[in-house]
């Protein structure tokens, strides 16, 4: 392991630490007024930087074909991040679309329910069809949109083509470290345990926060690893002679 790599986990243990905590940070922010609604704004935008500086920094240094030393991944995601922003920006009203059509499907749900039932001549109930759509959102939301986001954010810092030798398993890849990135951590820590005493209460809490978080940074760091460098490369090196 080379020491750019051990300098990478060791920023993602405390940077995505001190990024969880600005994010409280700025969910409890009061904007009551506008100087407090400037000041709430301008701590999200720090918030979405240093994520993405954070973030394009492992994908710089993770990609075989940059070669690039710890300070060179950094220079160079840092150039990248008005881009980067941009793409943040796109994915963010993607997800917001994507929380407003979970709650806003009942009405066509009752619909096509109801058109089922006329055609096939059995009862379907809306709360069925309803499942269906949850169930295709959730897919979008944990499967399909980071599929195809972290390959343009690598394409971004990489200056090349996202779909670039792209494989199959890669699609396989990204859906199984996005669960354990995001999905199985938030499972942890809504599980509660059946425990009376407080002591084991705030023990289990802890173990599960602990491995929650553990279990999200070694994911996010697997998903840009392959994202960046989990493909053959562009060119070879070199190439051996003909006899």
């Amino acid at each position: 392991m080379t020491r750019a790599k051990v300098l990478l986990y060791a920023l993602h243990l405390v940077g995505n630490a001190s990024l969880l905590w600005l994010g409280y940070v700025w969910l409890g922010m009061n904007e009551a007024d506008s100087s407090r609604l400037a000041g709430s704004a301008l701590v999200l935008l720090v918030f979405v930087l240093a994520a993405l500086w954070l973030h394009g920094t492992a994908l710089a240094l993770f990609d075989r074909d940059l070669s690039l030393s710890f300070r060179g991944a950094a220079i160079r995601a840092l150039r990248c991040l008005p881009w980067l922003f941009l793409l943040a920006v796109a994915v963010a009203i993607v997800y917001g679309l994507l929380a407003y059509a979970y709650g806003a499907l009942e009405h066509t749900a009752f619909v096509i329910g109801s058109f089922l039932t006329m055609t096939i001549r059995k009862p379907v109930p809306p709360a069925k069809v309803m499942a269906c759509f949850h169930g295709f959102i959730w897919l979008l939301r944990w499967i399909v949109v980071p599929a195809l986001a972290f390959p343009m954010a690598a394409g971004i810092i990489a200056q090349r083509s996202p779909w670039l030798k792209r494989r199959w398993l890669y699609w396989l890849e990204v859906a199984a470290l996005s669960l354990c990135a995001v999905w199985i951590p938030l499972r942890l820590l809504n599980w509660i345990p059946k425990a009376e005493a407080f002591g084991m209460q705030l023990f289990s809490f802890s173990i599960r926060i602990g491995f929650g978080y553990l279990l999200f940074v070694a994911a996010v760091l697997a998903l840009e690893f392959f994202t960046s460098s989990g493909k053959p490369r562009s060119s070879q090196v070199s190439t051996a002679a003909s006899p």
